[in-house]
């Protein structure tokens, strides 16, 4: 499809710079300008590689999950199971943001109760347990090294209080 979601935006980015920026004599007005080429900048290297970067992040969470299903058994046979038949889930092979996003959501809400699990379970002795917990973490510091994260840390917060209150 032409132009591109990227072509769009630096199509944008160029009628900013050229046509409008000789217009704007003020400073506020230059400062509102640069700050909006930045934000086109910034949206325009997202949609470059979030479709790449959304995948990569799937296959990721699926190999923790995998990684994890055997420890977790034991202390929680429900979310074994439900990481089970979402790694199982057969493959639509879509790369859109959509399909890519909805995939990415449900298991990374296993995750975040994989790692509620291991957080009450810290300190025991379960080194499989600790290592898909160990690995979690080292996954959500290479997703947040990117710059930019589906993964809303606070919301995972939210979430682990609200489960640990009942709230479900």
């Amino acid at each position: 499809m032409r132009p591109t979601s990227v072509e769009v935006l630096r199509g944008l980015q160029g009628l900013l710079a050229s046509d409008i920026g000789r217009e704007v004599q003020s400073l506020f007005g230059q400062d509102a300008l640069q700050t909006a080429q930045m934000l086109l900048e910034m949206l325009a290297n997202e949609l470059d590689g979030s479709a790449d970067n959304l995948y990569r992040d799937n296959e990721a969470l699926a190999e923790l999950l995998a990684g994890a299903a055997v420890a977790v058994r034991p202390l929680d046979t429900t979310l074994a199971g439900e990481a089970e038949a979402a790694l199982a889930e057969p493959a639509d092979g879509s790369l859109t943001i959509s399909a890519l996003s909805a995939r990415n959501s449900r298991l990374r809400a296993l995750v975040e109760r994989l790692l509620i699990l291991c957080e009450d379970a810290a300190g025991g002795e379960q080194p499989a347990l600790m290592r898909a917990r160990a690995g979690a973490y080292r996954h959500l510091r290479d997703v947040a090294g990117r710059g930019w994260s589906f993964w809303d840390m606070l919301s995972f917060r939210e979430r682990m209080a609200q489960l640990r209150a009942g709230g479900g």
